[in-house]
């Protein structure tokens, strides 16, 4: 550890079952950690690990609360909110808000004062169905930028796989930009940013860093044609063309009105290898990027570790980078990320551990859904020394 920054463990002993893609929101004093999905949730608690709960299949609409700075944690409600991973969670107007999710899609806008109690603000949007837009606030409005349209899910690309139905038709590429300040009353800023469409960014206010007055978009994700958004993880790129089509960026872009973008580094990509599911934030004066996966195995030795990362890396400027070394937690991606009491705290993620037989099994037939035990939930704390 540098004689800056130092990371503590909070706690490993919590009281919420493991999941991934849940969100972390620091709102009146308190943490509250929103939804989240652990596949064998509710069905294999040897899988699942402990904690309590209300699960709705993998994933859920659970709204956990601490008021002691991540240490313990109570059940505040399930919330009306369909069960969700990968979805915006951001602070505006004194509230709460959820928009979206991954994972069907959903377009509805929910709001909340407290975390028990949430209300509908809208529906339904005018911005086309995606899942893993990016949302942030910024300049007054809740942002919602590019994501995913058209790619085959978690839930359906196996099954379809085994059935022999053709693959999706390319999906559109979404490079569009909305704001709203109501949630339901949404401006189009532009159809047509500079970057390349992705999403799979989530973190601190929503996963887009709000820095020295403008907006940033640091690497992220996308499924092109024939892709999936299932993240096995399991295999090289011979013996799976499937993911070929998956991109993963390491580029850092910046927007000061959500119209005109700016590309950072003279050479296109920073120090950090290309991510998605990873999790950005602006603390200490500094944008931060931390863990993610790279998608693929690149190494024998990477196969069946989920290509999870725990790299931790920030910069003053988004231009020039500098690692955060011997991070203590586990590789992990789709964590859970938020500065709270003036510290940077990420929470859960995917950090699951895979046995060899069950490795092996997928090495020879890559339908067979994998039975990976997920580690027990834990909350960790980065300070300034």
């Amino acid at each position: 550890m540098t004689e800056n920054y130092r990371w503590s463990c909070v706690s490993s002993d919590v009281a919420w079952s493991p999941r991934d893609g849940a969100q972390l929101v620091s709102f009146h004093d308190k943490l509250f950690l929103l939804g989240g999905w652990n596949q064998y949730a509710g069905q294999r608690d040897d899988l699942a690990g402990g904690g309590v709960g209300a699960f709705e299949s993998e994933v859920c609409s659970e709204v956990w609360c601490s008021e002691d700075d991540g240490v313990s944690w109570s059940l505040t409600t399930t919330a009306p909110w369909s069960g969700r991973h990968m979805h915006g969670a951001v602070v505006h107007d004194d509230h709460m808000w959820i928009v979206g999710s991954e994972n069907g899609t959903p377009d509805d806008v929910w709001k909340s004062k407290d975390g028990a109690d949430w209300e509908l603000v809208s529906a339904t949007v005018p911005w086309q169905d995606r899942g893993n837009q990016m949302v942030t606030v910024f300049d007054g409005s809740i942002w919602v930028l590019g994501g995913q349209a058209g790619a085959a899910g978690q839930t359906n690309f196996i099954a379809d796989l085994k059935a022999g139905k053709p693959f999706p038709p390319v999906p559109p590429p979404l490079r569009d930009v909305w704001r709203t300040n109501d949630g339901v009353n949404w401006d189009r800023v532009t159809d047509n940013a500079p970057w390349a469409p992705r999403g799979m960014i989530t973190g601190a206010n929503g996963g887009v860093a709000v820095h020295d007055g403008r907006m940033w978009i640091l690497g992220g994700g996308y499924v092109g044609a024939g892709g999936t958004t299932l993240s096995s993880l399991r295999y090289d790129l011979e013996e799976q063309p499937r993911l070929k089509a998956r991109l993963y960026h390491n580029d850092v872009w910046s927007s000061a009105d959500g119209h005109d973008w700016t590309q950072h580094l003279a050479e296109g990509a920073a120090p950090w290898a290309a991510r998605s599911y990873h999790d950005t934030a602006v603390w200490d004066g500094k944008l931060w990027v931390l863990g993610g996966h790279r998608g693929i195995a690149d190494h024998p030795s990477e196969v069946a570790t989920e290509g999870n990362r725990n790299d931790v890396w920030y910069s003053e400027d988004g231009g020039h980078w500098q690692e955060l070394p011997d991070t203590p937690w586990s590789p992990r991606h789709a964590c859970a990320v938020h500065v709270h009491g003036d510290a940077l705290y990420l929470v859960a993620g995917s950090a699951v551990t895979i046995s060899a037989e069950q490795a092996e099994l997928s090495r020879r037939n890559f339908t067979h859904r994998v039975e990976s035990a997920w580690l027990p939930g834990d909350v960790w704390r980065l300070d300034r020394v």
